[in-house]
């Protein structure tokens, strides 16, 4: 695993106050913490971000020259991979259109330029579109006449559509290259029905869709309160399982600098996350993880309004988990079980949370269906398949050896903040 500090390196100078001192201390390029530490910000999102960020405040000679082309090269194959998915999404929208279904394009490109400067300095893996419940048949017949498929259409939650996966994923493919394998999912609302959460969102969102365009696409987004709103969510909804991609609390701190001095802005987005119990607690989460990762100041009206949720069960989180956690390598870590009781209040529903992380369905962690010819090429995905489970098992049993650790640490911190009080 990567050396934390190398990793706080990279966050101080992608972060507000924009350190790029300490960036000479990066290991080499070529070494093992080298190399792991470039796999870890591709697999988090930042590696695009990072070599922005040093292009646009001059600072790319503070890296070392392997640094830079490392950098520069994934950069120039996402370019690639992201004009063709530019092309894909105007053959889904005119899809979409012959098929009279007005989608809304979630996330992905409609993030430009409120969260991130530009599509290219985005990884992005998949498309999602919002329609309305009684138009998900429709699209589903637009999305066949791509290619796609899906197993079942849900007309009241997410529906994933996805073409034949043909190549066997591995842990060498090129997270940059044109996508082999393409997947869109299908939403009808800002939040799927959870086992164990219940969250209030509001349901006429697309009636404030807005016409965007990006790199001659045009398609419709959502309004940028609801953008955020949805951001926030997908990130929250995450954040309950074992990992999250940092670009996505990246995103979320660029908005909120961007639009730092816009309070109508943030009242608006005040109101669209509504007066349910759980929304206050979940911006809380999100925000706080924003400010403690990347130093970001949190609007006033955002302050004062999720302020009033930090407990100190969720400031004890913040405060001596969420480096930890949000740092973790791929696939993850426990330690967010931690706070399961800030948003499963039912103690039957939280104990079948926890079996669910401690206990996973073994096809919660497969790769998929591949589309074979012969019983050689099925042969290779059961084999790719055992060594993924191996993989993601391994490490799984090693968090759950550190659990009795992990729990001392939380009563110890969750103490402290109670004294403080």
């Amino acid at each position: 695993m990567t050396r934390t500090p190398s990793k706080r390196i990279i966050l101080a100078a992608l972060g507000h106050d924009r350190v790029f001192a300490n960036l000479r201390y990066l290991p080499a390029v070529d070494s093992k913490e080298g190399r792991h530490l470039l796999r870890w910000l591709d697999q988090s999102g930042l590696a695009l971000m990072l070599l922005r960020r040093l292009q646009r405040n001059k600072a790319v000679p503070l890296v070392s020259g392997a640094w830079r082309q490392a950098l520069e090269a994934r950069q120039a194959r996402n370019i690639r991979r992201t004009e063709e998915m530019l092309q894909e999404a105007r053959r889904l929208q005119n899809a979409f259109l012959s098929c009279e279904v007005r989608a809304v394009c979630l996330k992905g490109f409609s993030l430009a330029p409120d969260f991130c400067e530009d599509p290219f300095v985005r990884h992005q893996v998949d498309f999602d579109f919002m329609v309305p419940p009684a138009s998900v048949h429709a699209a589903a017949a637009a999305l066949r006449s791509c290619g796609y498929c899906a197993a079942r259409v849900n007309e009241l939650s997410e529906t994933c559509f996805v073409t034949p996966l043909r190549h066997i994923p591995s842990a060498q493919d090129d997270l940059y290259a044109v996508q082999r394998h393409r997947q869109v999912d299908l939403h009808v609302s800002l939040w799927e029905p959870h086992a164990w959460l219940s969250v209030e969102v509001p349901h006429d969102c697309l009636d404030f869709a807005q016409p965007q365009q990006t790199n001659a696409l045009e398609f419709l987004g959502l309004s940028l309160e609801d953008k955020f709103l949805f951001h926030t969510l997908h990130l929250f909804r995450h954040s309950f399982r074992s990992w999250i991609r940092l670009s996505w609390l990246l995103e979320i701190a660029n908005c909120l600098e961007y639009h730092g001095n816009h309070p109508t802005l943030w009242n608006r987005v005040i109101e669209r996350a509504g007066t349910g119990p759980s929304a206050k607690t979940i911006f809380a989460l999100v925000l706080g993880m924003v400010n403690r990762l990347f130093c970001t100041p949190i609007p006033e009206p955002l302050n004062l309004w999720q302020s009033t949720a930090l407990r100190p069960s969720l400031k004890a989180w913040l405060n001596d988990f969420a480096f930890d956690w949000a740092l973790a390598d791929w696939p993850g870590s426990l330690n967010n079980l931690f706070l399961a009781s800030e948003f499963i209040p039912n103690r039957s529903d939280r104990m079948k949370y926890w079996q669910s992380r401690l206990l996973p369905e073994i096809t919660r962690t497969s790769l998929g269906s591949m589309a074979t010819a012969d019983a050689k090429s099925l042969m290779k995905v059961q084999a790719a398949r055992l060594r993924y489970v191996a993989q993601r098992a391994a490490v799984h049993l090693r968090d759950i050896a550190g659990l009795p650790r992990q729990q001392i640490r939380w009563r110890r911190a969750l103490a402290s903040c109670q004294s403080r009080l």
